[in-house]
């Protein structure tokens, strides 16, 4: 099944499959030779608005999203750069849309207060889309090897199944069967017979201490899987 999440490869398993480290991958997501994109939830968007003339024109007002995805700007990831293991918090965030349009992004929290409204920035939550990662592969001839069969007109020979030291590392690596089977291990897996009380909101709050780079939508999928069928909470 397809969904949003196993199309985007994140900032640590990008560097596993190119063998790079984070920085490295920022910095070329700084020269322009890939895209980072990152998810925010509940903020608020404004287009930067260009001088024509004189007079300038009053910006647009921001727009509230429940989502928004979104690519850093060039001075955001540069700030980023070797601090990859600390949240960047800051009032605004310029980026760039889906067509790479300048906008701003800042946090809907505190504006009717009068506050300055703060916004944070987790490095391990930038992530690079699939398509353009294949793409960006078969250009350069690194990764994981891809097969078009529209192109070779045929199937692919069957290969031997193998499985690699890390799953992460193979090319029909699955984000959230993944997880789903690390919060299982840790949840279920040692309680034998005996009900171990654990519920559905254990398992959501499990995924977030460890997963925080999951959107709500996956873990409740996850959580769906994970949770025993006995569990009247379900």
């Amino acid at each position: 099944m397809t969904t949003q999440d196993n199309q985007r490869v994140y900032l640590d398993d990008l560097g596993k499959r190119w063998q790079k480290s984070a920085d490295q991958i920022l910095e070329m997501a700084i020269k322009g030779t890939v895209a980072l994109w990152i998810d925010f939830p509940n903020v608020f968007l404004q287009k930067i608005g260009k001088v024509t003339g004189v007079k300038k024109k009053k910006p647009p007002a921001p727009q509230l999203q429940a989502h928004a995805e979104v690519k850093p700007q060039t001075e955001v990831l540069t700030l980023i750069q070797g601090r990859c293991d600390r949240m960047l918090i800051g009032a605004e965030f310029p980026c760039l849309d889906a067509d790479n349009k300048a906008i701003m992004v800042t946090n809907s929290v505190g504006e009717e207060w009068g506050e300055t409204s703060m916004i944070g920035l987790k490095p391990n939550s930038l992530f690079a889309r699939l398509d353009e990662v294949i793409q960006f592969e078969r250009k350069h001839g690194i990764g994981p090897k891809t097969v078009d069969l529209q192109e070779q007109g045929q199937q692919a020979p069957p290969q031997p199944a193998t499985t690699p030291a890390n799953p992460k590392d193979h090319h029909c690596f699955a984000l959230e069967l993944h997880v789903a089977g690390n919060c299982w291990n840790a949840l279920f897996s040692r309680t034998g017979t005996e009900n171990p009380g654990i519920k559905k909101a254990d398992i959501l709050a499990w995924l977030r201490e460890h997963h925080p780079e999951l959107s709500k939508a996956a873990a409740e999928r996850i959580a769906l899987v994970v949770t025993p069928t006995k569990d009247s909470s379900r």
